[in-house]
Order: C-alpha cells, then sequence, then structure tokens
C-alpha cells in the first residue's frame, strides 16, 4: 500500500516537472511572431502610389511620362515602389558625375525632356536615349502578375520577370532584425537586380519597408528609402559625357603597381584581385592593395609601346565600396615622363594632374577627370596619395583607364 503511495506521488511529481519543462521552453510572444499582414485597398496601384504625397512623386513623374500609367493601373502585377529619396541619391550621384567633367546638374524632367536647349545632333541622340534607359530601369520595378510575400518564402526565393522587356528580377523572404534579435522581425522581401547572372554575389539587392499591400488590380511592396534607383546603374546609363577612347594598348604596353612599402606586393590581399584586374575591362573584378598615407603609396604604372598622348582619365569604384568606403581612393597625383627608360629611378616625372576631396557613393562608379595636355609622354603613373578615411590602410577600384579626347 505504501508502495502504491509513493508511486502515485513519483508520478505527479513527474507530470509537474513535465508542465513546468513545456512552460520554460515555450516560444516567447512578439518579434518571433510576426503575422502576415495583407492590406487591403480599393484604389489601384497608380492611385495607391497618388494616395502617398511627397513619397513616391518621382516614380509617379517616370510612369506617367513613360506611357506605364496603364499598366500600373489596370495590369495584373506587382509594383516594388522606389520612394524620392531613392531618386534623390540617384540624381545627386549623376551631378557628381557631371560637374567632375565641368556639366551643369540636371534632372529628370531634363532627361525625360531630352534635355531641353540647344544640342548638337550627337547629344539629341545620347538624349533619347537616356530617356529609354529611364523606361528600362522603371520597368524592372514592376513585375508580372501577383507576388505576395508567401510567394517567395521557399527554397532561395523566385525569379521574376520585369513588365517590358521580361528582364530577370529576383524575390526573396528574409526576416528584418529587432530588438536586437537576429531575424526576430517581421517578413520582408530581399529585391534584386539579377544582372542576368547566375551568380547571387553578382547581384544588386534591396529589401521592403512594407509589403502585401493589395490594390485594385496588384500588389504593392514599398521599398527601403536607401535603395538607390537603377540598382547602380542610374549614372553609368546617363552619364551625358561618355568617356572618350581609352588609349591603352593591353597587349603591347606594360603595366604595373609599386609599392613605396617593400612589404608590401602585388596580390598580398588577394592573389586574384592583383592590379590586371583593374585592367581588363570588367567593372565587376578589381584591384586591393595594402595601404599606408604615412608609410608609403600606392603607385599603378603605365608604359606605352610608342609614345602617347593622353588628356583624360577614369577611375571606377570597387564591387563594395558602398560597404567599404574607407578603401576608395581620395587623393591622388597623375604624373608623366619623357625618359627612355620610365623604371629608372632617375627618370624624371611631371605632375600633368591631381585630385583631391574625391567620393566615390556608389559601387561601380566611373568618374571621369579630364586634364589639358598635348605631349607624347613614353610613361604615365597614377599615384595614389590617400584613402577615403584617414589611416586607411587598404585601397581598392574597378577599373583605371588612361584616354585621349578630340578637342
Amino acid at each position: 500500500m505504501k508502495k502504491s503511495i509513493l508511486n502515485g506521488r513519483s508520478l505527479w511529481a513527474f507530470i509537474f516537472a513535465v508542465l513546468i519543462l513545456q512552460a520554460g521552453c515555450k516560444r516567447e510572444q512578439g518579434f518571433y511572431d510576426a503575422n502576415l499582414v495583407i492590406d487591403s485597398t480599393n484604389l489601384n496601384s497608380y492611385e495607391y502610389l497618388k494616395s502617398k504625397p511627397g513619397q513616391y512623386d518621382s516614380v509617379l513623374y517616370l510612369i506617367d511620362k513613360l506611357g506605364i500609367k496603364e499598366e500600373l493601373s489596370t495590369g495584373a502585377v506587382t509594383l516594388f515602389a522606389p520612394s524620392n529619396e531613392s531618386f534623390r541619391t540617384a540624381i545627386k550621384n549623376l551631378n557628381d558625375a557631371r560637374a567632375a567633367t565641368g556639366k551643369s546638374a540636371i534632372y529628370l524632367k531634363d532627361i525625360v525632356a531630352g534635355q531641353v536647349g540647344k544640342l548638337t545632333t550627337k547629344d539629341k541622340k545620347k538624349a533619347a536615349a537616356d530617356s529609354a534607359h529611364l523606361d528600362t530601369m522603371v520597368s524592372r520595378y514592376i513585375v508580372k502578375d501577383l507576388k505576395f510575400v508567401s510567394d517567395f518564402a521557399l527554397g532561395d526565393g523566385q525569379g521574376l520577370l520585369s513588365i517590358r522587356g521580361n528582364y530577370p528580377m529576383h524575390g526573396q523572404r528574409i526576416y528584418a532584425d529587432a530588438q536586437g534579435y537576429q531575424n526576430g522581425g517581421s517578413e520582408v522581401i530581399e529585391f534584386s537586380n539579377t544582372k542576368r547572372s547566375i551568380f547571387v554575389d553578382k547581384w544588386e539587392k534591396t529589401t521592403t519597408t512594407s509589403v502585401n499591400i493589395k490594390t485594385k488590380n496588384g500588389v504593392v511592396h514599398l521599398l527601403n528609402p536607401n535603395h538607390i534607383f537603377g540598382f547602380e546603374e542610374f549614372v553609368p546609363r546617363l552619364t551625358v559625357v561618355p568617356p572618350p577612347p581609352v588609349v591603352f594598348d593591353y597587349v603591347n604596353d606594360v603595366f604595373f603597381p609599386t609599392f613605396q612599402n617593400p612589404d608590401h606586393f602585388d596580390g598580398q590581399i588577394n592573389p586574384g584581385e592583383k592590379m590586371a584586374k583593374a585592367l581588363d575591362g570588367n567593372i565587376l573584378t578589381k584591384f586591393i592593395s595594402n595601404f599606408s598615407a604615412t608609410n608609403g603609396n600606392v603607385t599603378m604604372n603605365w608604359i606605352p609601346k610608342v609614345p602617347t598622348v593622353s588628356n583624360s582619365y577614369t577611375i571606377t569604384s570597387a564591387n563594395d565600396s558602398k560597404g567599404y568606403q574607407f578603401r576608395d581612393p581620395r587623393a591622388w597625383r597623375v604624373e608623366a615622363t619623357l625618359s627612355d627608360d620610365p623604371r629608372s629611378s632617375s627618370a624624371v616625372w611631371v605632375q600633368i594632374d591631381s585630385r583631391q576631396d574625391q567620393e566615390f557613393t556608389t559601387n561601380y562608379q566611373r568618374k571621369i577627370y579630364d586634364f589639358k595636355n598635348n605631349v607624347a609622354y613614353k610613361g604615365y603613373r597614377l599615384r595614389i596619395l590617400q584613402g577615403w578615411t584617414p589611416g586607411s590602410n587598404q585601397i581598392q577600384l574597378s577599373e583605371w583607364t588612361m584616354n585621349f579626347r578630340e578637342e
């Protein structure tokens, strides 16, 4: 009988312990349990953007001017809406690039209108192409069919096609961080420009701030304001003055880096990111090097097979310039020599251009620099003197070219 009582007490103690364990292991409520919320509106997607004055005026302006209103008003489409701030950043980057070539500022209305004013025939053709570029970029934010967050939840997300040109975009569900917990927040969509590449690390990505807004005809997801309209392509596509012809003879000329610090050498950080990667015509590759402004600069040398005149050059920022801006070059000199042996320590170099306080604000941002010169020099070099951040210990860029612009 006593044994039975003890067994009963043991059983109840076991059950009580299990209940305590379950209570202790119960998942906390809050940011981990973000519910899927679908907001509905009787407005169509175009009207929905109109109902948010001061937030989406720029994309609405382009939708009106480029004849996309009907598709956004009646089509079964999903819009990833870039805010006015996305356009402000893109326009600033464009005008920074124009200022580097002595051009005045322009804005969306100028680009759409073909830059009203006296234009040469060549300029008019470029202006018409710019309008087409805007159409291409806007269309990528409007994709076919209705797509909610749940459609991007499986596997590695889902491919998307733009309404014009069937350009491949991509969406994937992720979770935002919240209250100090990584991935502890609500569902968001990572929206990507695939660049027609199967390699995910080549994609350009942004995220949403609000999702699943069901309109009368479609779905709207709102993009993060820090997204730059055009996915980093805005400036390269719309730089009014294209770079002049490159004068490098990549086959017969000699290119090499030199380091004032004897402990630094080409490929030291990554053997696959040597100076040659800045001379391959591919902005997706880069040159990265250790750097110390106080203990030695980095110099990129070019010795043409025959003396060559150059009066322009370009520098393009690297693939991750936004995330690692301290690696961007900030100040440099371009020098040239008439010495028969530019490699010799006795060669006399003269300064033909210098820049200070240069800022690259986006990945793959190409800047063009013109200078006065009509001398066919036997050697040129780009001497990087300062990184963007004081004390920068690395320098990187994706492309360097020397060019010649006809007057």
